[in-house]
C-alpha cells in the first residue's frame, strides 16, 4: 500500500478556490466590496459561543457548483443571537479560509467546542 501527503493537494486547491479578496485584509471591521457582477458585500466577523448546537444550517459547497450559504437560522439559537442571517456565505471558520468544499466546512465547525469564529461575505 502506498502512503501519499494529502498537504499539497489541499495547498493548491485552497489557493484556487478562495472566496474573498486579499487575505491580508483586516478580518475584524466590516469592509465593503464590489462584486464581479457590480453587486455591493462585506466582510463581516461573527462569533458564537456557548458550545453546539449552534442553530444554523449550511447548503452549497463546491462539489455542488455553490458557495456555502446559511440557509437557516434557528429562532432563539446561538445563531440567531450572534445575528448570523440567512444568505450568508461562509468563507473562513475559526480564521482558517475555506477552499469551498462544504465537508471541510462542516469537519471546521465540528471540530469548535466552545467558540465558533465565521467569516463571513454579507
Amino acid at each position: 500500500m502506498e502512503v501519499v501527503d494529502p498537504a499539497p493537494h489541499f495547498e493548491v486547491l485552497s489557493r484556487e478556490h478562495r472566496t474573498f479578496g486579499d487575505l491580508e485584509e483586516p478580518w475584524r471591521n466590516p469592509e465593503e466590496k464590489n462584486g464581479t457582477d457590480g453587486e455591493q458585500w462585506e466582510l463581516v466577523d461573527v462569533v458564537l459561543t456557548g458550545g453546539a448546537p449552534w442553530g444554523f444550517t449550511l447548503r452549497g459547497g463546491l462539489e455542488y457548483q455553490e458557495p456555502l450559504i446559511i440557509t437557516k437560522v434557528e429562532e432563539g439559537s446561538r445563531a440567531a443571537s450572534a445575528q448570523l442571517q440567512v444568505g450568508d456565505e461562509i468563507v473562513s471558520i475559526n480564521a482558517v479560509p475555506l477552499s469551498g468544499y462544504r465537508q471541510e466546512a462542516i469537519c471546521l465547525v465540528k471540530s469548535s467546542y466552545r467558540t465558533l469564529d465565521l467569516g463571513l461575505k454579507r
